[in-house]
């Protein structure tokens, strides 16, 4: 499992691995591999915003490490007249400055004014202090980013995620061998059922706005017992404790693979396929060997009674069962023989 990029962490995972029925990913950084990238409209947006603009928008960008920020940082990283708006400009932001407010978005009260970016109803919700709105969030803001001075418009940005490049492929194979799969995600329901739609998930199966706690207490209904949980970031964090196994591609995180049953490597999915294929290869193995040695005790047994067995072939034959065992469970489960793992 290690040469192809999976690394367990708990002794007991292959054991339950062999009673999961239901897996449950989350939607950003792991069906996804957390990089958005600007629509043609939004980039001719952001292209479209002044100079000015585009300066202030760069330095609340790059201060936070969200996947919409760091799309638009980089976007705006490739405009002329941006990249000169480091620290030390007139206007640029000093880091305490640019305030994050999780699950809305930024500020920055620059000069007597507030830039915001982030939801439309928080972008556009005035200056924050008077609550009275300059602009309500048009249609479809739930879905958009919005970047404001004073709760008025300045631009809207939409974004495209990139799959994994075997995700749905793998997501097929795993339905085709019996298992449920689940897109649970803190995403808007219309992002999370796109994306559920592409990937090949029944829309039963999707669900977004779910907040940790809401997905935790998802995983617990769908019945624990039998729950391998997929996920990437420290919001997914109470869903691998409700769930029966666990697993994640975040291997760059100081919390999830700390409280993972394993941890893979890659861009793609088929490490999950491939270890719950290797705990129900091992358990043939076991099953098998055991077989094997009951019918040659048995067979033993039964011509030691009958007395065809001398001591000497006795003590040839009893290290040559154990040598013979070993050497069977080490030929199938050598690297040419695991099909499994391809």
């Amino acid at each position: 499992m290690r040469r192809r990029g999976i690394f367990l962490r708990t002794a007991y995972f292959l054991d339950n691995a062999l009673d999961v029925n239901k897996i449950l990913l989350d939607k950003t950084g792991t069906v996804t591999l957390g990089r958005l990238v600007l629509t043609p409209a939004s980039h001719q947006a952001l292209c479209s915003l002044a100079p000015d603009a585009r300066s202030r928008l760069w330095n609340m960008a790059a201060r936070s490490n969200h996947p919409v920020s760091r799309a638009l940082a980089e976007a705006l990283g490739k405009l002329a007249g941006v990249t000169q708006t480091a620290p030390g400009a007139a206007f640029s932001a000093r880091l305490e400055d640019v305030i994050e407010e999780p699950g809305l978005g930024l500020t920055w009260r620059q000069a007597g004014r507030v830039y915001r970016l982030g939801r439309g109803e928080f972008a556009l919700a005035g200056d924050g202090r008077t609550g009275n709105p300059h602009k309500t969030a048009p249609q479809g803001s739930s879905s958009a980013t919005y970047f404001s001075v004073d709760g008025r418009l300045l631009a809207a940005f939409c974004f495209s995620e990139e799959f994994r490049q075997d995700a749905a492929r793998e997501i097929a194979r795993l339905q085709e061998e019996g298992y449920e799969v689940y897109l649970l995600s803190g995403d808007d329901p219309a992002k999370v059922a796109t994306a559920a739609e592409a990937l090949g998930i029944p829309a039963s199966h999707a669900e977004g706005a779910l907040t940790p706690e809401a997905k935790a207490a998802r995983v617990i209904d769908l019945d624990r017992a039998d729950t391998l949980m997929v996920g990437d970031g420290l919001n997914d964090s109470p869903s691998f404790s409700a769930a029966h196994c666990s697993a994640t591609p975040a291997v760059d995180r100081p919390v999830l693979p700390g409280k993972a049953d394993f941890y893979f490597l890659g861009d793609g999915l088929a490490a999950l396929r491939r270890a719950l294929a290797a705990a129900i290869h091992l358990r043939r193995v076991i099953r098998d060997n055991l077989a094997l040695a009951i019918a040659y005790n048995l067979a033993a047994v039964g011509l030691c009674l009958a007395g065809r067995v001398s001591p000497v072939v006795a003590a040839i034959l009893m290290p040559l069962s154990s040598v013979a065992v070993v050497s069977l469970t080490a030929y199938r489960l050598s690297g040419r023989r695991m099909k499994w793992m391809s």
